[in-house]
């Protein structure tokens, strides 16, 4: 019984009334004058609609119907495969609510803030693509200089081509609300095959435009596109050699120039990357250019002829190299030990960071095994580290090597062969320890952690894509290397087929 149809009595009191005329039984009982309860046609709405009767049946208690977007949350509904009524109520809904309307909003926003999808894809090329250096010098930032260097690009040339390629396929899941639009996977396809084009176009002249910043910047961009999008494994595939040759082309007047620098350096480290995945030795311009002098080529040529005739040079300069690399180890550590600030990583509880669970197109983020992550600054200095990690993991492996080597050349004595295996196994816990580190830092720079500011989690978005692109590197050799655990092999696969998948064009 509703206590608003209650006399007048029962009402004030706040309890039921069992609407007896003319006088209820709670008034009978204390003798109380009642007026009995208001007439039916006192609560007959005089403005009857459908919002009325909707209002009416929820304070009556009845089961109204779960519709429209009710049901389309409702687990109970679920369970049918199709049902028609809400398809229905969904179109109703959306013809009497055109806000959600992309034509309604276009004829609602003046044209001159009106911004298409291709300028759409630009602006988020370059959020998720470029890092503007940051933290007052400390950070070097990543292809910054893109977006001048695209605004002074002529249309149809090769970086105008290979940024909007780029830009088209992080744009893939994008739907296409106009009839007769080219999807975006496509016009990936088309952008990528048209920078090929005319990079063919640009190798074939007279060298006019090879030396330029902008003909570096294009064929970086090819190849980010060819290993994010095309799921290709491997740095630098079929474009290490047009590497070397631009570089060698540049000369050394890149190195003198901010924005050539910064292209050298990350052609550098691409190279570099390839070279210490593959164990290859370093180009000579690479050395030159890192000890800032030139070397003698003859003479490097001559030592490496003659050392196949002497077994004991042979033996000696193995030795020599040995003691370098554990030198350089036992500098980097010194090193890398007395870093302060920004440049060291803070080590975070996962329970404490919020993690995205599941990324743009429905793929699940990988699981990682490791109960602490470490957390850099930006993302700038985890591009830094890791590599460096990477590094000193093959540089390690490398030791162990040369040490089995000198050991096969002929039988050690009894103590110098007890001190190889005791250093062998020290050098396998500094590879395992170094995955971990690696590991622990894949959460932040493939931009699942987000980072806490007050009570609002925020997330690293900018250069996110770069971040996944410095990660690829680390675990190709993670899951390379020969003394890594099978739980970071295994995690090494698990993140590089999500990149794959998740990235590469339909």
């Amino acid at each position: 019984m509703s206590v608003l149809r209650s006399c007048l009595p029962c009402r004030s009191a706040k309890t039921k009334c069992d609407l007896v005329r003319p006088t209820c039984g709670r008034c009978s009982k204390r003798g109380t004058t009642c007026s009995g309860f208001p007439p039916d046609e006192g609560f007959i709405f005089r403005d009857e609609n459908e919002e009325a009767q909707r209002n009416s049946a929820r304070a009556r208690g009845e089961k109204r119907y779960l519709g429209g977007l009710q049901a389309a949350f409702s687990w109970e509904l679920q369970t049918s495969p199709y049902n028609p009524r809400t398809t229905d109520d969904a179109a109703i809904i959306y013809q009497q609510y055109p806000w959600p309307n992309a034509s309604a909003l276009s004829s609602i926003v003046p044209p001159s803030l009106q911004l298409d999808l291709d300028t759409c894809a630009l602006d988020r090329f370059f959020v998720n693509w470029t890092l503007h250096p940051c933290n007052h010098g400390v950070s070097p930032g990543h292809m910054d200089q893109l977006p001048r260097l695209y605004l002074s690009a002529a249309p149809g040339s090769v970086l105008w081509h290979a940024i909007r390629a780029v830009a088209f396929a992080d744009m893939r899941y994008r739907t296409i609300s106009a009839r007769g639009e080219t999807p975006f996977h496509i016009r990936a396809w088309q952008q990528y095959g048209e920078a090929l084009k005319a990079m063919r176009a640009l190798a074939l002249g007279v060298n006019e435009g090879v030396a330029d910043d902008s003909c570096l910047a294009a064929i970086l961009l090819i190849d980010n596109f060819e290993l994010m999008y095309l799921a290709r494994n491997g740095p630098l595939g079929p474009h290490s050699d047009a590497i070397r040759y631009i570089l060698h082309t540049r000369g050394d007047s890149q190195l003198l120039d901010r924005s050539g620098f910064a292209l050298w350096r990350i052609a550098h480290h691409r190279l570099q990357s390839r070279q210490l995945l593959l164990r290859e030795e370093p180009d000579a311009e690479q050395t030159a250019a890192a000890a800032n002098k030139l070397l003698d080529e003859s003479n490097m040529h001559r030592k490496d002829g003659m050392m196949p005739l002497f077994p004991d040079a042979v033996l000696q300069r193995a030795k020599l190299l040995v003691s370098s690399i554990r030198e350089l180890n036992a500098s980097v550590d010194s090193w890398a030990a007395k870093l302060t600030g920004v440049w060291k990583p803070e080590v975070k509880d996962p329970r404490s960071i919020p993690i995205s669970q599941v990324e743009e197109g429905g793929f699940p983020v990988p699981r990682f095994p490791c109960p602490r992550f470490l957390s850099y600054h930006d993302i700038c200095l985890a591009y830094l580290w890791n590599p460096h990690a990477a590094s000193q993991l093959v540089l390690r492996e490398s030791l162990v090597d040369v040490i089995r080597y000198i050991s096969s050349l002929g039988p050690l004595e009894e103590g110098d062969e007890a001190e190889a295996e005791t250093f062998i196994e020290e050098e396998k816990a500094a590879v395992e320890w170094l995955s971990s580190v690696i590991i622990r830092s894949l959460p932040p720079l493939l931009g699942f952690t987000h980072r806490q500011e007050g009570r609002r989690p925020h997330s690293f978005t900018q250069g996110k894509m770069a971040g996944r692109l410095f990660s690829l590197f680390s675990m190709w050799v993670v899951e390379r290397a020969q003394f890594t655990s099978v739980l970071h092999k295994q995690t090494a696969r698990e993140v590089t087929a999500w990149i794959n998948s998740s990235h590469r064009l339909l």
